[in-house]
């Protein structure tokens, strides 16, 4: 789904400027201020909001962002004190469902409904996630029905009357849409199905957005048709629309069923052909059908590798909501690491109270003086997703290219997309410096160009445009952004075998402060990143066990997250332990084939599209198996 220059004008606004961002989103997708506050709150008070004379609380925003077609993925979001108490038990009952640990989802679900009921977006957060425990745990589908019925009509309240292209809705509301009408009335599911489908087909959403809904219409529209009735040449074209933008996004939502869809319309149509006739149609026919085996065979070897269930169960994924920090926590962390005194950081500012009460959790100052708070400690004031600053709409398809080349290791091309960012990013902002030289010592190093040693000193006078190295890595509480920490990831990579230790457990130490604070599902992106690492270079050390370990971990915490671009990668690092081990007499596990690992490697970077690495794992299974021949 291709995204036109109005989508990636919403990326390129304001954080701290909500009213300018909500404005410019509704003039953009030619939206009313009626229809954005439908249901969710008065006209009067939305046109307060959007005027700047009343700040709007998290959940509203949130489902603000989410009827312009706004996804939080990517994003950072900084919270003050109470909303960031409030995201964080939301995040613990969403996570304890997902992992069917109903008796603490029940508890904090409880908790939650006593000090946060008054408002229909938390009544509704709290109504489906009780259909959600209900669900997984196979109670009465009667109420689970009266709870979606109850839950959508909270902010879809014409729901029975309106045509949903007639409304302005989030993709969670979708979703319960879909829910009501498979509870309610499922002989009118498949033309809602329909109605959905063209409605998220418009310019509206952004791309993760849409990939969250997107399959799982596919699914309940096939779930929702007769056999004799379904068009199979129809299917077969929306589901492997839904495979190709989950692909390319990365994620796993409804991954297993569309490919399955697939797999039987494409044995259907092989079927239904004569045997005398179209032969090398019915052999290609065969080749995608035998890939789209390969395909689940291999994320099944995962799965069960991982001990979770290859079909989706619950809606939470909706819910889950990543990179969020205590603003107070991220200030006084940071003023202590860049070595910073209350009264320095405070110089033409504020006042030093304001900094002590701030820390303290005990004022929430105005958003301006938090801005300028975060840019004396050489933080972004901007709303970022692609990880540079700029207001320029040209620069955020670039930036998602130069990531999808780079791990493709096409080195020209990125080289050449970096050139073109420069022309629609101001490289006189150290942030957006720090990025685009980043990854070009990157590509040096991996093209032979520039030594270790040289990557690793110019890496360090990069992460020292925001923080110095020494001041990154000394113990203590950090907030660092996610080009610092892969700034340092790089540099540890890079080192020196003596030192090498003392980046691995910064590295670590971080990544379980990220865990104390939050847990690791909800910093999955820079965590998963992180320990693959960590793994890598414990197997190149030789604590093969120890790298198993972690693999392992990352495997089963990406897929918790319907994350699956590094999944082939941990694989991939079990495979050549094992392979070490055998090499160097070292016992190994009973039944274990390194081919069988291999071959599933391969599979899954079919799945991410990551060309470059299913060429090297190819390259390494036919050596693998010229040893047996």
């Amino acid at each position: 789904m291709e995204k036109s220059k109005k989508y990636y004008e919403l990326q390129a606004l304001d954080l701290w400027d909500f009213p300018t961002l909500i404005r410019k989103a509704r003039e953009i997708q030619g939206i009313t201020l009626e229809a954005l506050c439908k249901d969710l709150c008065s006209f009067s008070m939305m046109g307060k909001i959007e005027r700047g004379e009343r700040l709007a609380g998290k959940e509203l925003r949130d489902r603000i962002l989410a009827r312009l077609g706004v996804c939080s993925d990517g994003y950072e979001n900084f919270l003050f004190y109470e909303d960031y108490l409030v995201w964080k038990r939301r995040q613990r009952i969403v996570n304890a469902i997902e992992k069917s640990d109903f008796d603490i989802a029940e508890k904090e679900l409880a908790v939650y409904e006593k000090t946060n009921d008054d408002f229909n977006l938390e009544k509704q957060f709290c109504l489906v996630m009780r259909a959600q425990i209900m669900q997984k745990r196979r109670e009465d589908s009667a109420v689970i029905a009266k709870l979606y019925e109850e839950a959508v009509k909270l902010t879809v309240s014409d729901i029975d009357h309106v045509s949903i292209k007639k409304l302005c809705l989030s993709v969670q509301e979708l979703d319960m849409i879909l829910e009501y009408e498979r509870c309610c009335r499922p002989e009118r599911l498949a033309s809602r199905c329909e109605e959905i489908l063209a409605y998220i087909s418009s310019e509206m959403f952004d791309t993760y957005s849409y990939v969250k809904i997107y399959p799982k219409v596919i699914y309940y529209l096939y779930l929702s048709t007769a056999d004799e009735d379904r068009d199979w040449n129809r299917l077969l074209r929306l589901s492997n629309q839904g495979i190709e933008q989950l692909r390319t996004t990365g994620r796993m939502y409804y991954l297993w069923e569309l490919i399955e869809i697939r797999r039987e319309g494409l044995t259907r149509l092989r079927d239904g052909m004569a045997n005398d006739e179209e032969g090398r149609k019915r052999e290609a026919l065969q080749k995608v059908i035998d890939m789209m085996t390969d395909w689940l065979d291999a994320l099944d070897f995962v799965h069960n590798l991982c001990g979770t269930h290859r079909r989706m169960e619950t809606s939470c994924y909706l819910y889950q909501q990543k990179e969020a920090y205590c603003i107070s926590d991220v200030i006084r962390r940071r003023r202590e690491m860049l070595g910073m005194t209350k009264k320095e950081l405070c110089e033409g500012i504020c006042s030093e109270k304001t900094i002590g009460r701030l820390e303290a959790n005990k004022t929430k100052p105005q958003i301006e003086i938090v801005r300028l708070l975060f840019e004396k400690l050489n933080l972004s004031g901007e709303y970022q997703r692609w990880q540079v600053v700029t207001k320029d709409v040209r620069a955020y398809p670039i930036v998602g290219e130069i990531i999808r080349c780079a791990n493709n290791r096409d080195f020209e091309k990125t080289q050449v997309l970096l050139s073109q960012l420069e022309r629609y990013v101001p490289m006189d902002n150290p942030i957006n410096r720090q990025y685009k030289e980043r990854i070009e010592v990157n590509l040096k190093f991996r093209q032979g160009i520039i030594t270790k040693d040289e990557a690793r000193e110019q890496l360090k006078s990069i992460l020292a445009y925001t923080i110095s190295l020494e001041s990154a890595i000394k113990e203590g509480d950090k907030y660092l952004t996610n080009v610092e920490m892969q700034c340092i990831l790089d540099i540890a990579m890079n080192a020196e075998k003596l030192s090498i230790d003392m980046f691995l457990d910064t590295l670590i130490e971080l990544c379980k402060q990220l865990e104390r604070d939050d847990g690791i599902m909800e910093h999955i992106a820079v965590w998963e990143i992180i320990m693959t690492n960590v793994s890598n270079t414990y197997g190149n050390m030789g604590e093969y066990d120890k790298s198993d370990v972690i693999s392992l971990n990352v495997m089963k915490k990406c897929v918790q997250c319907y994350r699956m671009s590094i999944l082939e990668l941990n694989l991939y690092f079990s495979a050549w332990n094992y392979g070490q081990r055998k090499k160097k007499n070292i016992p190994v596990q009973q039944g274990y084939r390194e081919d069988e690992y291999l071959k599933k490697c391969i599979a899954l970077c079919q799945i991410n599209k990551n060309t470059a690495r299913e060429m090297r794992m190819k390259e390494r299974f036919e050596k693998l198996k010229s040893t047996f021949t």
